[in-house]
C-alpha cells in the first residue's frame, strides 16, 4: 500500500462504508445491516487514526505545486500545503469518529421504524468525512468545500423525520441560516483573494500578505475589516457563539434527538477547528485584536447561555443553551491563545501559552462531546419511556430507571464542573489558560458563569432523585406511568450511555495522556 493510501486510510474506510450502506439500500436490506456496518466502519476508521498517532511527526501532502507530493515533517518545520495530516487532525478526527460511532449506536433503535436507513447512515458518514477534511485543510477554498461537505448532509438529517411539524420547521431554519453563513464565508474568502491578488492556492499561512497590510493601523481598508468579519460571522454560526446562536436552540429542540447529539458534539467542533486554523495560524500576528474579540464573545456567550438556561422548561432547550455556554468556555481558551501565543509558562517545559490554550480548547471540545452524547442519549430513553421532553416530567425517574438517573447525574455533574469528572478537568485547563495569558478577569467571569450553571443542572438532578411524579401530571397523562414501568431500555442505548459514563469518569481521573496528546496536537497546529 502506498504512503498516500496509508495516510488516507481513515477516509477510505469511511467512503467504503458509505458505499456499502447505499448498496444495501438499493437492495432493500439496509434496515438490518446498515447500523452494524456503520458502527464497524467507524470503529475501523477510529482505530486507524489512533494507530497513526506518532508524536511530533506529521505527514504533509497536497503541496500546491505537486498535489501528490508526500513529505514527512518534524516538530520544528513549517509545512505548507493544501492538506496536512498531523496530530491536530488526528485529535479532531478521533472526536468526530467517536461521535459518529455513538450516534450510529443510538440510531440503531431510534431510527429503526424510519425508511431509507441506508441513506440516513450514509449522510452521517458523509458529514463526518467533511468535518475530517476541514480539520486537515490548509487552504481557504478547501476549507470552504469541506465546510459544505460537513454541513449539507446534516441539513438533510435534521429534516429526516418529516412526520413531526417542528422537525420540518427547525430544519428549514437550519438550512436557511446555514446557507447564509456559507455565503458569508465564501464572500470573506473572495475578499481575501482580492486583497492578496492571488490567483492560485491561498493557504492560511500565506495570509501574511493581509497581515502586513494591517501593520499600520491607520491604513485599515474597509475590505480588510469586511473580509475578516465575514469569515468570523460565518464560522461563528457553527460555533453557536453569541450573537450567532439563535438558530441552535430551535434546531436542537426540533431535530431528531440522535441528530441533535451529532450537532452538539460533532458539528460544533468543526466550527472551532475552522476558526483556529484561520485565526491562530493564519492571523497570528493580529493576536491582541483577536484575543479581545474572543474574550468579549466568550463573556457574552457564557453569560447568555447560562442565564437563559435557568428558565427553560424543555430538557433539549436547556441542553442547547448549555452548549452555547460551553462554546463560551472554549472561546476563553482561544482568547488566551491569541493574546499571548509565544509566552512561556513558568514551571512547564516546552509549552507556551498558545499551545497550552489550544490544547485546553481541544480537551474541552472532547469532554463536551462525550458529556452531551450521554445527556442526549438519556433524553432519547426518557422521551420513549415518559413520552415527554419537559423537565418537570423527569420527576421521580429514579424509581423507574435508577441507572439512567445515575448516568444523567454523572453527565450533568460533569457539565457543571464537579471533580473528579472530565468537565472539571477541562474547565480547569481553560481557566488556567486565561490566567497564563494574564486574562485574570476573564477567568473570574468564567468561574462565576460555571457557578451559575449549577442551578439549572441541580434542578434536573433534584427532580430525578428527590421528587415524586407530580399528581397533576399523572392525572393529566403527561407522564405515562404504565409505559415507564414496562419500557425496557434497548441494548444500543444502554451501551452508548454506559461507555459514555465510563469515559467521563476515566478522562476526569486520568487526563494526563489525553492532554499530552492535545498539547502535541497544538504544537503541530501552531507550527503548521
Amino acid at each position: 500500500m502506498s504512503n498516500i493510501a496509508i495516510i488516507l486510510l481513515p477516509f477510505l474506510i469511511l467512503i467504503g462504508t458509505m458505499i456499502i450502506c447505499l448498496l444495501l439500500e438499493a437492495f432493500n436490506i439496509a434496515r438490518r445491516f446498515t447500523p452494524p456496518i456503520t458502527i464497524i466502519g467507524g470503529f475501523l476508521s477510529l482505530y486507524s487514526v489512533i494507530l497513526s498517532v506518532n508524536g511530533d511527526i506529521s505527514y504533509l501532502f497536497g503541496n500546491p505545486v505537486d498535489f501528490l507530493d508526500v513529505q514527512t515533517t518534524h516538530t520544528h518545520t513549517h509545512p505548507s500545503g493544501l492538506f496536512i495530516i498531523d496530530d491536530f487532525f488526528r485529535f479532531f478526527a478521533i472526536i468526530f469518529l467517536i461521535v459518529l460511532v455513538f450516534v450510529a449506536i443510538s440510531s440503531s433503535d431510534y431510527m429503526k421504524t424510519d425508511y431509507n436507513l441506508g441513506v440516513y447512515y450514509s449522510l452521517l458518514i458523509l458529514a463526518t468525512i467533511g468535518m475530517m477534511v476541514l480539520v486537515a485543510a490548509n487552504d481557504l477554498l478547501l476549507i470552504f468545500v469541506a465546510w459544505e461537505l460537513g454541513s449539507l448532509p446534516v441539513y438533510s438529517l435534521a429534516a429526516y423525520q418529516k412526520s413531526r411539524a417542528e422537525t420540518s420547521e427547525s430544519a428549514l431554519k437550519f438550512f436557511l441560516i446555514g446557507a447564509m453563513s456559507s455565503a458569508f464565508i465564501l464572500f470573506g474568502i473572495s475578499l481575501i483573494y482580492g486583497i492578496t491578488s492571488s490567483t492560485g492556492s491561498l493557504t492560511p499561512t500565506s495570509l501574511e500578505t493581509v497581515i502586513a497590510s494591517f501593520a499600520d493601523l491607520s491604513s485599515y481598508s474597509p475590505l480588510h475589516v469586511l473580509a475578516l468579519m465575514f469569515l468570523f460571522v460565518g464560522f461563528g454560526y457553527k460555533m453557536a457563539a453569541v450573537p450567532f446562536h439563535a438558530w441552535a436552540v430551535d434546531v436542537y429542540q426540533g431535530t431528531p434527538t440522535a441528530i441533535t447529539t451529532f450537532l452538539a458534539a460533532g458539528s460544533k467542533a468543526m466550527g472551532f477547528a475552522a476558526i483556529m486554523r484561520i485565526v491562530v495560524v493564519g492571523l497570528t500576528d493580529l493576536g491582541e485584536i483577536w484575543g479581545m474579540i474572543f474574550a468579549i464573545l466568550a463573556v457574552l456567550t457564557m453569560t447568555l447561555g447560562n442565564l437563559v438556561a435557568l428558565v427553560q422548561t424543555n430538557i433539549k432547550r436547556m441542553l442547547a443553551y448549555s452548549s452555547i455556554a460551553h462554546a463560551g468556555y472554549i472561546l476563553i481558551a482561544l482568547a488566551a491563545a491569541a493574546n499571548e501565543p509565544a509566552a512561556a509558562i513558568t514551571g512547564l517545559i516546552d509549552i507556551t501559552v498558545g499551545s497550552f490554550s489550544i490544547a485546553a480548547a481541544e480537551f474541552h471540545i472532547l469532554t463536551h462531546a462525550v458529556m452531551k452524547i450521554v445527556a442526549f442519549t438519556v433524553v432519547i430513553v426518557v422521551s420513549f419511556s415518559v413520552g415527554s421532553e419537559e423537565i418537570n416530567d423527569y420527576a421521580g425517574l429514579r424509581k423507574r430507571h435508577p441507572w439512567i438517573v445515575f448516568a444523567m447525574t454523572i453527565a450533568l455533574l460533569s457539565l457543571m464542573g464537579v471533580p473528579p469528572l472530565a468537565g472539571f478537568i477541562s474547565k480547569l485547563f481553560i481557566f488556567f489558560s486565561a490566567l497564563y495569558a494574564d486574562l485574570i478577569w476573564l477567568a473570574i467571569i468564567g468561574v462565576i458563569n460555571s457557578a451559575i450553571s449549577v442551578f439549572y443542572y441541580i434542578r434536573v438532578i433534584k427532580l430525578m432523585i428527590l421528587d415524586p411524579p407530580a399528581e397533576e401530571l399523572i392525572e393529566s397523562h403527561t407522564v405515562n406511568v404504565e409505559s415507564m414501568k414496562t419500557y425496557r431500555i434497548p441494548m444500543s442505548y444502554a451501551m452508548a450511555i454506559g461507555i459514555g459514563v465510563i469515559l467521563i469518569i476515566l478522562i476526569g481521573v486520568i487526563p494526563g495522556a489525553i492532554f499530552d496528546f492535545a498539547v502535541d496536537a497544538a504544537n503541530n497546529f501552531i507550527q503548521s
